[in-house]
């Protein structure tokens, strides 16, 4: 699957996204988090212990939504990546590590991701569905 220009820049733009997965019991989960997207995948950190994490292990299918809502109806946009998930590996996670800190300044003193209690999923897209984006 390729990604336009348009919808990477897109992307890129949003500081947050919804993620949503799904639980052994079949329970949907959906929740916000600050992206990074790097190399055609979106990565985001996490607890390790978090909902989400757990979900993935169980089922590594996810979807994330980039977004802007509008008042007026006219000049919504969005995106939407069904995606596979994984957790990254040790030098992956310390590479990603400098980009969500790089993106996202107050992450390293107000959530700070270390290897004992956080991880960081990778989301690798399969199937897209965009909006307002031609």
């Amino acid at each position: 699957m390729t990604l336009t220009k348009t919808e990477k820049d897109f992307i890129k733009s949003q500081r947050v996204a919804r993620v949503a997965t799904v639980s052994p019991a079949g329970m949907p989960h959906n929740v916000p988090v600050c992206p990074v997207f790097d190399r055609e995948h979106v990565y985001i950190g996490s607890e390790k212990d978090a909902a989400k994490v757990k979900n993935i292990q169980a089922n590594p299918k996810a979807t994330v939504v980039f977004d802007v809502y509008r008042d007026s109806w006219r000049g919504l946009q969005g995106i939407m990546l069904q995606c596979s998930a994984r957790l990254v590996d040790e030098k992956d996670f310390k590479r990603i590590r400098r980009k969500l800190y790089a993106t996202y300044p107050s992450y390293h003193t107000d959530a700070a991701l270390e290897p004992d209690d956080s991880v960081i999923i990778e989301l690798i897209p399969e199937k897209k569905f965009s909006w307002g984006l031609d």
